[in-house]
């Protein structure tokens, strides 16, 4: 059984004593080496996104690492969709809005792009359906003695909700083995809806993949980045998530994440800010509105354990009024079409941790 360490939002003390106290009781700041690096590993937010973790919180992580001696840094990976995240220059200046800069988190800000020096990590065993053989994490990431991966937890279409296993398993690889996992959900037009022939969603495509023939979309299949943005940019709905195929990204990214900490040989923690738990991703601007009241902070060793933790805790805290008619359990993947528990399940048969665990209040 997996220990998650708690803080309650609910009592009276600051969540930045909080911290102090996830990372002291967990006894993980004493693990820190010093004069080594140490990776904060967090989504910086797409802009206009005002649900992200707020800089304040990690500058408190860096502050203790600091205080034992590590050298912190913070990073994350470009995404795999045209916005203000597409390329370094874009995702830096974006973070810099965002509130993610020197001074005022204390760490230099390191953003990561496939020509950068990437680490092939093998996928050596897999569950029936995933065929994803491989996957691709930059150096920059892998190398450092200590990595600390902070994730908001909030909803997320494809995968029912994000939490550590997703900043894992999609947030800390290349571009490539973005596209490789997404490729299990690609988009398909729906002939029976009523397309109007806007060309919208050829418009928006980022790679022209998309052309429009009397009036109809047609997709050049080699050339699509499997990015989705014809079904997000479609006024009438005719790109549709294929039946499964949310589950079956579960899937590949369960194995994703498994790869990543197998290939990392350092000391990692996790820790999940369970608040601003809105219906989408941190990528999306805007995200929607908050579904539940804010639960608090949990920190683990084990990705599965803090996840279902974490998921367990939002379906224990009141929804706010007007925002979901889902019902416990698993009220984001029921808003969201699907069971959020295929990635904690995929990563536990991969023995990548435990759904089984015991919440220490801190």
């Amino acid at each position: 059984m997996a220990q998650v360490f708690f803080f309650s939002y609910k009592g009276d003390e600051n969540p930045l004593t909080g911290l102090k106290h996830l990372f002291d009781r967990s006894a993980f700041a004493g693990m820190i080496p010093r004069g080594e690096s140490v990776a904060i590993k967090l989504h910086m937010g797409e802009l206009g996104n005002i649900r992200h973790i707020r800089p304040v919180l990690v500058r408190k992580v860096v502050d203790i690492i600091r205080a034992k001696g590590g050298e912190p840094f913070l990073i994350d990976t470009v995404a795999n969709y045209p916005g203000s995240r597409e390329s370094k220059a874009k995702y830096l200046d974006t973070a810099a809005r965002n509130g993610f800069v020197e001074a005022s988190v204390n760490a230099s800000v390191v953003i990561t792009d496939d020509s950068d020096e990437l680490q092939t990590i093998p996928i050596k065993k897999a569950i029936e359906g995933c065929e994803l053989k491989e996957i691709k994490v930059s150096s920059l990431l892998l190398k450092p003695s200590c990595l600390i991966v902070l994730s908001h937890v909030k909803g997320h279409e494809l995968a029912g909700f994000g939490g550590a296993l997703k900043n894992l398993g999609m947030g800390c690889v290349s571009t490539e083995s973005k596209r490789a996992q997404h490729y299990v959900n690609m988009p398909i037009f729906a002939e029976e809806k009523e397309c109007n022939g806007c060309g919208k969603c050829a418009d928006a495509c980022p790679t022209k993949a998309i052309t429009l023939e009397d009036e109809k979309p047609q997709r050049a299949a080699a050339e699509c980045i499997y990015c989705g943005t014809c079904h997000f940019k479609c006024p009438s709905g005719c790109w549709i998530w294929p039946p499964g195929s949310k589950e079956k990204l579960q899937l590949y990214l369960g194995h994703a994440a498994n790869a990543v900490v197998s290939g990392y040989k350092g000391k990692v923690v996790f820790v999940n800010f369970i608040q601003d738990i809105v219906p989408y991703c941190d990528c999306a601007a805007p995200s929607g509105n908050p579904v539940v009241q804010d639960v608090g902070i949990a920190l683990s060793f084990d990705p599965v354990a803090i996840d279902k933790a974490s998921l367990d805790l939002i379906d224990k805290s009141p929804i706010i009024p007007g925002t979901t008619s889902a019902k416990p359990p698993d009220i984001l993947g029921k808003m969201h079409h699907t069971n959020s528990l295929v990635q904690l399940e995929t990563a536990e048969k991969l023995k990548l941790g435990t759904m089984k665990y015991k919440l220490i209040a801190v």
